[in-house]
């Protein structure tokens, strides 16, 4: 068994969605935040795409990202690549995934959590904000 290579994070954003062209394999990152806007709790979110960029990796690695509540510590939401072989480790190698359907249980702070074969790589907060509600009296 070979030791585990962890590799070197570029980048990690959060969006709205990914698109991957279908010829090139490029990445359209939509709507890239860093923090979400809800009237009520809880709130879903039709979905999420989560962008990373890396290199220094070789070897097959499973990519799993979690989404954490931190208010909480708890778990609300998981995205899963199939597995990939990296061949070089000089390349810089990018992903999206998109995660459907998520829910925010209440307003605050959230992460996401890469991790390669069950190893942590790296994380990226955001948060969950209550939207007031105004009544306008002359409406």
């Amino acid at each position: 068994m070979t030791d585990f290579i962890k590799p070197s994070i570029h980048a990690f954003l959060v969006c709205d969605t990914i698109i991957i062209d279908s010829l090139t394999g490029k990445k359209s990152i939509i709507g890239a935040f860093t923090h979400l806007w809800a009237k009520t709790f809880p709130c879903q979110h039709p979905q999420v795409g989560v962008y990373f960029s890396l290199s220094d990796a070789e070897g097959q690695y499973a990519f799993d990202i979690q989404l954490i509540y931190l208010d909480q510590d708890q778990m609300v939401g998981k995205g899963t690549l199939p597995p990939l072989d990296i061949h070089n480790r000089l390349a810089t190698h990018d992903f999206g995934v998109n995660i459907p359907y998520l829910v925010f249980p209440g307003p605050g702070k959230y992460e996401f959590r890469l991790y390669a074969d069950g190893n942590f790589i790296t994380q990226k907060d955001f948060q969950v904000i209550q939207q007031e509600t105004t009544e306008n009296p002359q409406e």
